[in-house]
């Protein structure tokens, strides 16, 4: 495939190399991916990445702790960073633990042998702006391992807190379906842990979920052709 590529980037632009450079990545594209045993369809709904995931949780945690009765300045933190001597509130820190290419075949998550190295063709066909040229569009699944973490000022108050976020992540686990997240399990529950500053402590319970997300891109034969313009006008 290199040779062949290297013959034809020493086309001359004029000669129409830009073009059939353009249509000979894209097809090599598909070749590369013939034989894959993994699945070409995507998740349901509009796919999420591991940041829009998080962002989910947020907005679910926020409808939950309305319907729970919570009043709005009560409502608990959800953050990147461990609590402050400062928060007045309870928080819910979350943190990622591990990410890989995502898995098939039988058996837990994260030990299928079969993974989703490459990106997976999941539609193609011709650009509906101009059929002289086509499209895919590829994707990506990635396993993650995300630890959210319960902290409050007490051991009884994080204990309770942990069950109640167990019973928010078992009863919207169809919204987070639905919402474009593949997959959210219950992995387990990590070592207590404790923060302290002065005469501050908190008290966080750790809780690990295995969640798949998904990233979809457009790989498009005229993009191809109009980078190979933009490279070659630049050269010096």
């Amino acid at each position: 495939m290199s040779e062949k590529l290297n013959e034809l980037l020493n086309v001359k632009a004029g000669d129409g190399g830009h073009r059939i450079i353009a249509q000979t990545v894209y097809d090599l594209n598909f070749q590369d991916q013939s034989n894959s045993t993994i699945p070409t369809k995507h998740t349901v709904g509009n796919v999420k990445s591991l940041k829009e995931f998080y962002g989910l949780v947020n907005k679910g945690l926020n409808d939950y702790q309305r319907r729970s009765g919570i009043s709005l300045r009560n409502f608990i933190d959800f953050t990147e960073e461990d609590p402050k001597p400062t928060d007045e509130t309870e928080v819910i820190s979350f943190r990622l633990v591990r990410r890989e290419p995502g898995a098939y075949s039988q058996g837990a998550p994260f030990e299928g042998p079969v993974k989703n190295l490459r990106p997976i063709v999941r539609e193609s066909g011709n650009d509906p702006n101009d059929s002289n040229y086509r499209f895919s569009i590829q994707g990506y699944w990635y396993d993650n391992l995300i630890r959210f973490t319960c902290w409050a000022r007490t051991n009884k108050q994080a204990n309770e807190r942990a069950s109640w976020f167990e019973d928010f992540m078992e009863e919207y686990a169809w919204w987070f379906r639905l919402q474009g997240v593949g997959r959210v399990l219950f992995w387990g529950r990590g070592e207590d842990d404790t923060v302290s500053e002065d005469a501050n402590k908190w008290y966080g319970r750790p809780l690990d979920y295995f969640v798949r997300t998904e990233k979809l891109r457009r790989f498009e034969e005229k993009k191809l052709e109009e980078i190979l313009i933009q490279l070659d006008a630049n050269k010096t």
